[in-house]
């Protein structure tokens, strides 16, 4: 027979004797939305199938893979079928014969996966070899001279100066805080030894730097120190505190936040814009007496928040780092709420990689969304005895450091 006679017959219709009623001429509904037969082709060779409908439930994979085959779909070695998901449909009809009329009757209706047998990694070998040979791998050699700026982080939080706790008084603190600028002298020679020496050091002040005397009624009676003497005794040990990263490093910032001790108050009521703070006024007191010495500290700068903030962000090493005290949210809890109401609102630390806050007095990091974390700074007190009353906890002193660098931040610690 010639190429047009087959042509010919394959458009003729079958004969009655030729056709297969129970087959051929059976009729399904349109299948739901979503449930239309055919093959979706994934990234890596998957393939997800959408079989037709059948009468029977799907009984095993020997039976999903002939469904599979049946649509003229070929198997690759190496691969397998898996159900993933099977539906009944009680109101199904089905025209069984040309000219017959419809009739309801159940069917299945199945999608399946065709995927690789194993995963893509096994290919290379067993499991065994795949963690011998990961371990065995020879080190890339490190780089002999890092030029990317590397920065020193500290935060000095929550020191109360004047308040009266288990801890002691202000010898107590002072003696605390010098022992703590010790081991900061000692950390940065730890990171010079290990080829992270830092080549920037930011001073992070996260507030409520005096104990003041309109907060509560009790700090009338157990502070050691008048109003004045607090706001000195900060003053000189920022001055200490900065002269150290000064002689060490050839940049050094300096940033300090509103707070809840710090502000100026008549009563228990703040007076004034976020701003009148004792923290933003020491450390302008500060900046002032740098700036009469170009030659000793003219590479020491300094950021404080605008009039009517109480936050600031830096660009620390090329990294956003926020600095808040952390008194505007009732539990620490609250602190991601906050920052995403920070982001809604436009502030200051909006697009914060890092967000650095105190006022809880104790130590947490936690990360948050995509790639940011919050660090919550212990204090440098004499102790919270009221909230160790109420819960039973006690919060340990420190002063926290990390550093940030062009991959991000490490070498947190509490000293």
């Amino acid at each position: 027979m010639s190429l047009n006679n087959d042509l010919q017959a394959l458009l003729e219709p079958a004969s009655h004797d030729q056709s297969h009623p129970a087959q051929a001429q059976r009729a399904y509904p349109a299948a739901p939305r979503g449930w239309e037969s055919g093959v979706r082709y994934e990234p890596g060779g998957t393939m997800v199938v959408t079989a037709p409908p059948a009468e029977k439930p799907p009984a095993g994979e020997a039976d999903w893979r002939a469904r599979v085959e049946e649509m003229g779909l070929a198997i690759p070695d190496g691969f397998r079928v898996r159900l993933v998901e099977a539906k009944h449909d009680p109101a199904a009809w089905h025209r069984d014969a040309q000219g017959e009329d419809a009739v309801t009757r159940a069917v299945w209706r199945c999608r399946y996966v065709i995927e690789p047998a194993a995963p893509a990694w096994m290919s290379a070998g067993d499991v065994d070899a795949l963690v011998r040979d990961a371990m065995r791998r020879r080190r890339k050699p490190r780089p002999a001279v890092d030029t990317a700026e590397r920065a020193l982080v500290v935060v000095y939080a929550d020191a109360q100066a004047g308040k009266v706790g288990r801890d002691g008084g202000t010898p107590e603190l002072v003696a605390r805080v010098a022992e703590r600028f010790d081991r900061l002298d000692d950390h940065i020679r730890d990171l010079k030894a290990i080829g992270r020496g830092p080549t920037a050091a930011y001073w992070m002040d996260a507030g409520d730097c005096v104990e003041n005397y309109e907060n509560t009624a009790q700090q009338a009676y157990t502070n050691d120190l008048t109003m004045t003497e607090m706001i000195r005794v900060h003053r000189r040990i920022t001055f200490e505190g900065l002269d150290r990263l000064a002689g060490r490093f050839g940049r050094v910032v300096a940033a300090t936040c509103g707070s809840n001790h710090g502000r100026v108050r008549r009563g228990r009521e703040a007076v004034g814009p976020p701003s009148d703070d004792w923290g933003i006024e020491v450390l302008s007191q500060v900046a002032d007496a740098y700036a009469r010495n170009e030659d000793a500290y003219g590479h020491v700068s300094f950021v404080m928040p605008e009039r009517w903030r109480e936050s600031v962000s830096l660009d620390v090493a090329s990294h956003i780092v926020g600095l808040s005290h952390g008194h505007q949210y009732a539990r620490p809890d609250k602190a991601g709420d906050w920052w995403r109401g920070q982001t809604f609102g436009r502030q200051p630390v909006a697009d914060a990689d890092i967000l650095i806050t105190g006022h809880f007095h104790h130590f947490r990091a936690q990360q948050m969304g995509n790639g940011r974390l919050w660090i919550q700074a212990p204090t440098l007190d004499n102790g919270s005895d009221w909230y160790t009353v109420r819960s039973g906890e006690v919060s340990t002193s420190g002063l926290l450091v990390l550093s940030v660098g062009p991959e991000g931040w490490d070498d947190l610690r509490i000293l």
